[in-house]
């Protein structure tokens, strides 16, 4: 471990737990700042706050850098009202859902003028944004997950922070600063992830600011002049729309990117930026060989994806100038992935034609594709919203561990009304397989590019099998698992209620008959419980998002959340909380088997 590792995040969320099972796991040394302040004052943290928490919050800053300063490698946890977080350190948010609760019950108000949910709000008011901006990844830990399982997740992540520094997927990638507030941190990841370099676009930076790594300088306002005052930047980048102000006289060869961002995809556009090298070639033919062509259009549709997407494919399939194509917009993020991971890397390492800033998509969602090897295979999670999801990390994992990281797994936003248009491109992407999450899992049974083997209501897995996806349904096997667990803590088999009516139900109600729950009654979310308070339930599933905990919830031994995140308490008229982990790592193996990747016995994150 060269780097020294910060853990951040709210009060009670088991920050100082987890950096000391890391510390025993790794040898590194574990400080907590709170102790070491402590120890240096001579009265506690909650007692220096009381006294003055300026010069409180002062003095974590002070004994924090004087921590860093040295040449050993620590992992350090940190008080939730940290309000600078240092350079050059990996920084890891640790969450964990029911922190609010704990922090009320078990430590000090902060603010005892505040009511106590009103002091919740300051404390995610006042310091998620810090975390946010800051954070490299972020570990959720659902309502129920152990140590010992919050334990490997965390190791896991540290592995990869760790792997991704000199990978051909950092060497290509430019960070991007918001602004030159931000500037400072994104040389620093530079270092710390050994990237191409730093970004520094006109329309951002009024000046080209004094850097000790290296720039990609970008042109995106009517500035003359800008490459001449840049002249030392490792690699040029021209939007089309600015070329008038391209002057290259003077200066040295280098990767010089030419890059579109049309509103709109007109082959007219494609044209236009695939007659440029000619025009480079005439006024400056020294150039010529370092041209990389960017395509980067507002797609707004599957649709328009797919015309994009072919009128790209027609000039690489000719191999007569190099190019890269990146869809703008969120919903594209998976193509950025892709680029991290797959195609002739030779045409970006050295011009970086891919980029990220500490929002969204930041490292953290590019993270599990940078570890090598190369993935071979796409597969992927088609849902609205999927950016919580865990399958990406979750996935990688098992493929580097059982398939050598041939296997790759993207998040894909998609809309119920674009299904097939999805279906029809994704396979041309290379994709094998997919996972449907709600509110898709009907839809997806109506889709004129799926094929059923057995008559399904819903499904949650696409298999692309001679030519065509097949859907299969892997969340009972998922239920399976999860009623297993729930039987070895003493719960037997009795009458059940479901709260919800997606795509998941049918699934549920196949396991239930089969493990021999025979009664099941079904709540649809929109009418809530209506009767139920007055029943008694062995088990209560809520498959709803969430919806369920209400005062009007019936009493149950047993309480399943088919979620495995943001995961509420259970009321109180439930005695115990099953989270939904066991019932996604169950299917989520059941579809490796499907997509015909290496069944796995055992692994850390099982």
């Amino acid at each position: 471990m060269q780097h020294s590792i910060l853990l951040i995040g709210h009060r009670a969320t088991g920050k100082s737990t987890l950096a000391g099972a890391l510390a025993a796991r790794s040898g590194i040394r574990h400080v907590d700042l709170d102790t070491s302040i402590a120890e240096t004052e001579g009265a506690t943290a909650a007692e220096l706050v009381a006294a003055d928490e300026v010069a409180f919050r002062q003095m974590e800053i002070r004994t924090l850098s004087e921590l860093l300063a040295g040449d050993e490698a620590l992992i350090i946890s940190a008080g939730g009202g940290l309000q600078q977080i240092p350079d050059g350190v990996y920084v890891i948010w640790v969450s964990r859902d029911g922190w609010d609760e704990s922090a009320l019950q078990e430590r000090d108000r902060l603010r005892p003028d505040l009511t106590p949910d009103e002091e919740i709000a300051w404390m995610r008011e006042m310091r998620e944004p810090l975390y946010r901006r800051s954070a490299h990844v972020r570990l959720h830990l659902e309502r129920g997950c152990s140590e010992e399982e919050a334990t490997e997740r965390l190791v896991l992540l540290v592995s990869w922070l760790e792997h991704a520094g000199g990978t051909p997927a950092a060497r290509m990638s430019w960070i991007l600063p918001r602004d030159e507030d931000d500037l400072s941190r994104a040389k620093a990841d530079v270092r710390l992830f050994d990237l191409a370099g730093v970004e520094i676009r006109s329309d951002r930076f009024s000046s080209i600011p004094g850097l000790d790594v290296p720039y990609l300088a970008s042109l995106r306002t009517e500035e003359e002049g800008f490459f001449a005052r840049a002249r030392d930047a490792a690699a040029f980048d021209c939007d089309t729309a600015f070329l008038q102000y391209l002057d290259l006289d003077g200066l040295e060869p280098r990767p010089l990117i030419l890059s579109t961002h049309p509103s709109d995809v007109y082959k007219e556009y494609f044209d236009h930026l695939l007659s440029l090298p000619a025009w480079i070639a005439r006024r400056w033919p020294e150039w010529e060989k370092h041209i990389v062509l960017k395509y980067a259009p507002r797609v707004k549709s599957w649709v328009e994806l797919r015309y994009a997407y072919q009128l790209y494919k027609v000039l690489e399939a000719a191999g007569e100038q190099r190019i890269t194509f990146l869809p703008q917009g969120k919903q594209w993020n998976w193509v950025r992935a892709m680029r991290l991971v797959n195609g002739n890397r030779s045409n970006y390492i050295s011009t970086g034609c891919e980029e990220y800033s500490q929002l969204p998509p930041g490292i953290d969602y590019f993270l599990p594709h940078m570890q090598l090897p190369t993935a071979r295979v796409f597969y992927g999670l088609l849902g609205d919203p999927v950016e919580n999801s865990y399958g990406d990390i979750f996935h990688r994992a098992l493929s580097l561990a059982a398939d050598e990281g041939e296997a790759a797994y993207l998040k894909i936003l998609l809309h119920e009304t674009e299904i097939d248009n999805c279906l029809h491109l994704l396979p041309q992407f290379g994709f094998r397989g997919l996972s449907v999450t709600s509110p898709l899992k009907r839809a997806i049974v109506e889709s004129n590019f799926v094929g059923c083997e057995t008559d399904l209501d819903a499904g949650n897995t696409l298999a692309y099998i001679k030519g065509s996806f097949l859907l299969f349904d892997t969340d009972e096997s998922g239920m399976l698992a999860a009623l297993k667990e729930i039987e070895n803590s003493d719960i037997a088999p009795g009458r059940t209620a479901i709260f919800g009516s997606g795509g998941v139900v049918p699934a549920l109600q196949r396991a239930l008959r089969a493990r021999g729950w025979s009664q099941v009654d079904i709540y649809p979310a929109r009418d809530g419980w209506k009767d139920a308070a007055e029943k008694e339930y062995t088990l209560v599933v809520d498959a709803s998002g969430g919806q369920a905990v209400q005062k009007a919830a019936p009493h149950a031994r047993a309480w399943l959340d088919l979620r495995y995140r943001d995961i509420a308490r259970a009321p109180e008229s439930a005695d115990q909380l099953f989270s939904g982990m066991t019932f996604y790592k169950r299917q989520a193996l059941e579809q490796r088997k499907l997509w015909g990747l290496n069944d796995i016995a055992s692994h850390p994150l099982l």
